[in-house]
């Protein structure tokens, strides 16, 4: 069977799945979704102290949610323990009480750890929907110790990376936990009505023999729409969150020290003088709706070094996620279909500046900076090259959303890079609309404007990119192009499936955002089934595929491939993943390379409190594109990666991730390498932790040592002090032994919020 027909049978199986699935679907446990309700009231001159105990009388008369089922692993079945929520408001703050019962206290997993680091503990929390919009909800999550975590939901994922402002205690008993929490008003956004009702959400996580979730609003695995689902919070009147200003200003000292030849152990050490370093951060919330930020001569620097990441034999240039908080608050506005605002592309911006919120049924988001470093990631039709400049420049990013029925919307991006008189811009509109319930048409269209600065001493590449004899080089060339992506989705209890269309012209090129290649249309599908199996070890399985292919803008085939995948969800918190890549050709700088098979497994295993870990084998064919002309060689992937906590408040997290290659199978090797990073963390209180981090790097023959020790009165009052080492593998030395130090950073930085 060639690849034609292969490709056309795995579309007609998604297309008839679909029709099969339209006549007859297996209904869920409980036949209809109840939308529970709970109507709050305010608290009046009763005054409520923080501090899990529940001893204010306002706990007593105020209404509780509970009846919780539990949606994992079982379907909305009765929950084997109770869960009650209290809730009240005053003027400053919503209150939730969180009771969790539990009649084997004794197996609670609870670990004092940095917030956003207790998802792997018994938890409980809430998902707040302000806008009762289905399309955004704030996400507060806490375990038995008080640590907190929480994110921004949005139908296109979770924003984990999100910080706010709220006071949690919480207390372990006997046959329970209590957690309780004030989330200022302030902290939120929501409509300006006098009467609001918000959709809520209530989950508590109970891992044990299976990682066990209950929810108090029943949720139907037939139903995608998650916040659609929630309950219904009502009773507030009058909420007013008010203008609200806010300053971040942080002070930092640093001193710099490196070796003039880094490998030469008689090379002096130079030690720089010890620096300082001022700035501000400034926030304004000009309603419930709409906040402003600014900020001068921000810092950006990170504590610790990014995980190194094997890419000796990748034509693309690497992703790294962002980590700078600044960019994190209210990023997820800006995500779309196609990543055309990746904020690491404002490497070192002197100011920079956002508005994010939501004006009547429109979410706006804008962001600009002044850059005095710029990068610049310039893709080609094989991969995409990084380069680091010195150059300033000025980008700004506009983001439009307007909510449609349901968790439909239409919506516009754009994008503009200026670097002395080039520039890139990039703008269009995205949707996704719901229909027949369960499918989803989700697009995204795109134009790309450029014109290129005159200089290939920056960026030289003669390779023509188009039929109009442009090349990728900078040399001042003016370049126009459209694309886009297109996919038809069905999200199910049982079958699941998308057919996808993506178009990148070979104009496409997105300064502020992320591109891995151009030129190219591709065309493919996906198609999964779940199985939820009764009174067995297995939980949920799912075998699926993905299938495709891909033609250059010149009609030459680029890539074809077809994979047979499965996941299997087991009790004791055990899940089991593999595929292969039964069909693979690609054609990789006019060589086309066929029947590059290879495949993978993943396990995870979490069974215990005390450690849990993973592992991940990849072996086969793989593409030599380090080599003039390419060829297939032989190699395999190995990864390990285990997280153990000997005490309650001490983690000890290990990666290892090993690269081999060879000409062909058993025959001469062209590299091997490994990657080892262990990150131990040790938290004496809730707010103040010491975490060490070392990296060795094989390829790149580097160790790396952060030291950190770090005091956190809220996510934004920090203050740390710390050290970033770099040593390089010189083999051996009689005199210096087998690393030597090449440069090293001493810092301090403290930064304190002022709320006015």
């Amino acid at each position: 069977m060639d690849f034609r027909k292969l490709i056309y049978f795995a579309f007609l199986c998604i297309i008839s799945g679909i029709s099969y699935c339209q006549e007859s679907t297996v209904p869920d446990t409980v036949n209809t979704n109840t939308k529970p309700e709970i109507t709050i009231s305010k608290s009046g001159n009763s005054l409520i102290k923080v501090d899990g105990v529940l001893s204010e009388p306002v706990w007593e008369t105020c209404q509780t949610a509970s009846d919780f089922v539990e949606i994992e692993p079982g379907d909305n079945l009765p929950a084997v323990v109770k869960t009650d929520v209290k809730m009240t408001y005053d003027d400053d703050n919503l209150y939730v009480a969180f009771i969790c019962y539990d009649d084997r206290i004794s197996k609670l997993r609870a670990n004092l750890s940095d917030r956003d680091k207790m998802y792997s503990d018994d938890y409980v929390g809430i998902l707040l929907d302000t806008y009762n919009d289905h399309k955004q909800a704030y996400e507060i999550f806490l375990n038995p110790y008080g640590i907190q975590g929480d994110g921004i939901w949005t139908k296109q994922g979770e924003e984990m990376n999100f910080d706010m402002l709220y006071e949690a205690e919480a207390k372990i008993y006997k046959d329970k936990w209590i957690v309780e929490l004030a989330i200022p008003f302030k902290s939120l956004r929501f409509p300006e009505k006098d009467v609001q009702q918000w959709g809520v959400h209530i989950i508590r996580t109970r891992p044990r023999e299976s990682r066990t979730q209950f929810s108090w609003a029943k949720i139907s695995r037939d139903n995608s729409e998650f916040m659609s689902q929630a309950g219904i919070l009502k009773g507030f009147t009058k909420l007013k969150k008010g203008k609200q200003l806010e300053l971040l200003p942080y002070v930092i000292g640093s001193q710099y020290s490196f070796r003039n030849e880094p490998y030469d152990p008689g090379s002096p050490f130079i030690n720089e003088k010890v620096k300082g370093d001022l700035g501000i951060g400034i926030k304004y919330g000009f309603s419930s709706n709409l906040t402003g930020e600014i900020s001068f001569n921000p810092d950006f620097s990170q504590v610790e070094s990014d995980a190194a990441q094997i890419n000796v034999n990748s034509s693309s240039a690497v992703f790294y996620p962002e980590k700078r908080p600044f960019f994190l608050d209210g990023a997820n506005i800006f995500n779309s279909y196609i990543n055309v605002v990746y904020t690491r592309m404002l490497n070192n911006p002197l100011y920079t500046a956002k508005l994010i919120g939501k004006i009547d049924d429109i979410d706006v988001g804008y962001l600009m900076g002044y850059d005095q470093s710029t990068p610049y990631i310039i893709p080609t039709k094989y991969g995409s090259d990084f380069i680091q400049t010195d150059l300033k420049s000025f980008g700004n990013a506009l983001r439009l959303k307007k909510s449609l029925k349901g968790s439909s919307f239409i919506g516009f991006i754009g994008t503009d890079h200026e670097t002395g008189d080039s520039y890139n811009r990039v703008a269009g509109f995205d949707g996704s609309f719901n229909f027949a319930e369960k499918y989803y048409f989700n697009w995204e269209a795109l134009g790309y404007f450029s014109k290129e600065m005159n200089d290939t001493a920056i960026y030289d590449n003669s390779t023509k990119i188009n039929s109009k004899g442009n090349d990728a080089g900078f040399n001042g060339e003016k370049l126009t192009g459209f694309g886009g992506t297109f996919s038809l989705v069905r999200s199910s209890r049982h079958w699941n499936g998308e057919i996808f269309m993506n178009i990148a012209p070979p104009e496409a090129r997105r300064e502020l955002g992320y591109v891995a290649k151009n030129d190219f249309r591709e065309l493919g599908v996906w198609s999964g089934y779940t199985f939820y199996p009764e009174k067995s070890i297995v939980l949920r399985f799912e075998p699926n595929f993905d299938a495709g292919f891909q033609y250059d803008y010149d009609g030459r085939i680029k890539e074809q491939w077809f994979a047979p995948k499965f996941y299997v969800q087991f009790k004791h918190q055990i899940s089991l993943s593999g595929g292969f890549l039964a069909v693979n050709n690609e054609n990789y700088y006019n060589v086309y390379h066929k029947n590059v098979h290879r495949g993978w497994l993943e396990m995870n295993i979490n069974t215990s409190s005390k450690a849990t870990g993973g592992t991940y084998l990849e072996l086969g064919k793989y593409i030599v594109r380090f080599e003039e002309p390419s060829y297939v060689g032989w190699g395999w992937i190995a990864e390990a990666w285990m997280t153990v906590k000997p005490l309650h408040n001490l983690v000890l997290e290990n990666n290892y991730s090993y690269f081999e290659l060879a000409k062909e199978k058993g025959g001469e090797k062209l590299y091997t390498g490994y990657i080892f990073r262990n990150k131990t963390s040790f938290q004496f209180t809730r707010k103040f932790f010491l975490r060490l981090v070392v990296q060795y790097d094989s390829f790149t023959k580097s160790f790396d040592i952060d030291p950190l020790l770090s005091y956190k009165w809220n996510p934004f009052t920090i203050f740390y002090i710390g050290s970033t080492h770099n040593l390089a593998d010189i083999g051996t030395s009689p005199n210096h032994g087998r690393f030597l130090e090449t440069r090293r950073q001493f810092f301090a930085k403290f930064q304190y919020l002022i709320k006015l």
